[in-house]
């Protein structure tokens, strides 16, 4: 990219920027004309909403005014009744703060917005009428007030003046998505699996599938037609998450037959791989044609495998059936795709998981949630105790900011670095601020001059804020420029309360920088083992939990993971230790090890009992993981496979019996890849008439 393209910004960009300078002189004319107490409230409102998407500003708009008025309601029952004490109103507005924004952290959703909101508005609305509480309620109402004019005026300029909604942009993503989708199953079909750039794909789509959930909230505010298509959205969303899940085994199991048959595969498992991979590069819905030719090939290759060994027999019904999966899924995603594009309406085929795919629990990180909290308390703390020691008339601007910038960039690993930046671009805010004011303003005579002198800075920062890599300058301008500046309805060059009040704020983002790099920010190496950590004890917990195993709680959460993952382990080094773990491999297992919970209930004693055994020695193993990293499967792991599957060879071919010979399968060749081939202690039963109608085989 050439480095002069930040001066030349796009199109949309300046589309972007003038509606929201309009907006927020639309918001400052109202304000001043209903002679609004801090009309610059609504200005400064306008640029935190405003988004290019026009749902995304109706969504933000929204959670912003309730996350207010929560807020607001704190202030108004906090302040009358502890403003006597000090260290009891600090210790309580600084309490409620850090609870609102962990639960922030915990929520993981545009809503969580709320929370946050609602916390850091009790310090802005709370510090500033500590020497007049009895205006609590006047003053909480007016910022209310204030706040409502301005989402109110960024949310008619986005929808009325060129919108731009989420809808097509949604298209565009599970159409990317579906791209890096078929990279990603064709080269596993073709064999080439050790391609470093397909370990990108799949963390790209991860983080993608994990990030549509989020998106899909905003296009539910939109005005478009695709507004209608949430559900639809969120639905392909789930087949997204499963595909990765999917493709991993397939390429697992294949590379287990491959060193099993010493590459010489069987004829109709070469044609199911082949045709299937014909038809994902097509494009192209699944018809009833090619579904039967599907249901023919694995008719054969199961029939070929009758006549394998063991072992390689076991590798090629698990492949068939990852295949299948494989199929079913693409064709989901597929009728999907049209049904949000088109308007259509087609029926799902696969439900290997049943209904409770609806619910998508999501990772939680509960230490990371309280250790933010209590930062963004101390961070409060530490300013409110310097203004009160100095008694800094304007000292409550330091106390506010000191916790609002801890609870905005509270999601990042390392706030750190991001907070420098919007602090040096809130320093710059200061001394445009100090030209407008007092070189500028007193040579300007009525409201077109204002909004033509704003302009002049205002304009450029949209710009800014319309792109993820500047996004932060233009922020820290748009956001704090309007509050600089006190915009009122009378200029008041008062040059002592100038440099009090934004002296103060930058005094509050310096101790929020401060208290963050000492306490808060945390390596990415650190918080990816975090995430590693907590997967092994769900697949730890899971294969210890009799009854009732969840799969799609465990698909979800894992899969969640791997999304917050994969932009960490990108910035890793390659020597990492936690690059060397295999999270997919962990997924894989975590699945077979649910899958093992739901079928075992259907066995036979002896073959539940030797499940059991299974279930013990794979909970012990990933426990050993969580206290050392390297710790390695042992050979008793192993053993204890093998007597299962051993076991099970007694049971026919029930659904359950098959089921869970092919999660015993997947985790010997997962675990023990090298090991030598399985093979029965003793002959299996020939398969009796009508058993191999029982088989889940329909594509």
């Amino acid at each position: 990219m050439n480095r002069y393209a930040i001066l030349w910004p796009e199109i949309r960009d300046v589309v972007f920027s003038l509606k929201t300078f309009a907006a927020a002189m639309l918001a400052l004319f109202v304000a001043l004309y209903f002679d609004l107490q801090n009309p610059y409230w609504a200005v400064g409102t306008v640029y935190i909403v405003s988004h290019p998407l026009s749902g995304a500003s109706t969504s933000k708009a929204i959670y912003r005014l309730l996350g207010t008025v929560i807020g607001g309601a704190m202030t108004v029952i906090l302040i009358p009744n502890l403003v006597n004490s000090p260290v009891l109103l600090t210790l309580a507005i600084s309490l409620w703060m850090g609870i609102c924004l962990a639960i922030s952290l915990l929520d993981r959703t545009p809503r969580s917005y709320t929370f946050m909101l609602a916390g850091y508005t009790t310090a802005l609305t709370g510090f500033p009428i500590v020497d007049s509480p009895d205006t609590a309620f006047t003053y909480v109402t007016a910022r209310v007030i204030e706040i409502a004019v301005g989402i109110i005026c960024a949310a008619l300029v986005s929808r009325l003046v060129f919108p731009r909604h989420a809808g097509p942009v949604l298209a565009d993503r599970i159409d990317a998505w579906m791209k890096d989708a078929t990279t990603l199953a064709t080269a596993t079909l073709k064999g080439e699996r050790n391609d470093p750039e397909l370990a990108s794909t799949a963390q790209k789509m991860a983080a993608d599938a994990v990030d549509l959930h989020g998106f899909t909230t905003h296009v539910a505010y939109d005005t478009s037609g695709h507004r209608d298509l949430v559900r639809l959205a969120r639905t392909l969303q789930r087949r997204m998450v499963a595909m990765l899940p999917i493709v991993s085994g397939l390429a697992d199991v294949l590379s287990a037959l491959s060193r099993a048959t010493n590459g010489q595969q069987t004829p109709a498992i070469v044609e199911l791989k082949d045709q299937t991979a014909v038809w994902l590069e097509s494009g192209q819905a699944l018809s009833e044609d090619k579904r039967a030719e599907f249901l023919d090939i694995i008719a054969r290759a199961e029939t070929e495998a009758a006549a394998m060994p063991q072992w390689q027999e076991l590798l090629v019904h698990n492949a068939v059936a990852r295949l299948r999966d494989l199929i079913q899924i693409w064709s989901d995603c597929i009728d999907l795709k049209q049904d949000i594009t088109a308007g259509s309406r087609h029926d799902l085929r696969w439900n290997r998981f049943g209904s409770s795919l609806d619910k998508r629990p999501m990772h939680k990180d509960y230490g990371m949630a309280l250790y933010s909290g209590v930062s963004a308390m101390l961070a409060t703390f530490i300013a409110t105790a310097f203004w009160i020691a100095t008694g800094w008339s304007q000292g409550s601007a330091a106390a506010m900011m000191a916790g609002v910038l801890c609870c905005i960039f509270a999601t990042t690993d390392d706030p750190t670095p991001m907070m420098k930046q919007f602090l040096f671009a809130s320093i710059a805010a200061v001394g445009c601020a100090f030209v407008l004011e007092f070189a500028v303003f007193p040579a300007i005579h009525g409201y077109v001059m204002l909004l033509a002198a704003l302009g002049l800075v205002l304009i450029p920062v949209g710009t800014l804020m319309a792109r993820p890599s500047t996004m932060l300058v233009g922020m820290g301008f748009g956001v704090n420029l309007p509050s600089m500046l006190g915009l009122q309805g009378r200029l008041s060059l008062d040059l002592a309360s100038f440099l009090n009040s934004n002296t103060a704020l930058v005094l509050g983002l310096i101790i929020a920088c401060g208290t963050t790099a000492l306490v808060r920010s945390v390596g990415t190496e650190w918080s990816a083992f975090r995430l590693l950590r907590a997967g092994w004890t769900d697949i730890a917990a899971a294969a210890r939990k009799p009854q009732g195993s969840d799969v799609t709680a465990l698909l979800h959460r894992m899969v969640d993971r791997l999304g917050l993952l994969a932009p960490r382990l990108a910035a890793l080094p390659a020597d990492s230790y936690v690059v060397q773990n295999d999270v997919m491999k962990d997924l894989r297992n975590g699945l077979n090890t649910v899958e093992l919970q739901r079928h075992k209930q259907l066995l036979p004693q002896p073959s539940r009992m030797a499940i059991d055994d299974v279930l013990s020695s794979v909970a012990s193993f990933y426990q050993r993981k969580q206290q050392k990293t390297e710790a390695a499967p042992d050979n008793n792991l192993l053993q204890t496979l093998d007597h299962s599957l051993s076991a099970l060879s007694d049971n026919g071919s029930s659904s359950a019996a098959e089921g869970a010979r092919r999660a015993l399968t997947g985790l010997r060749y997962s675990l023990f890849p090298d090991a030598r081939d399985f093979a029965a202690n003793e002959n299996r039963p020939a398969e009796k008439p009508g058993e191999q109608d029982l088989k889940e085989h329909a594509a």
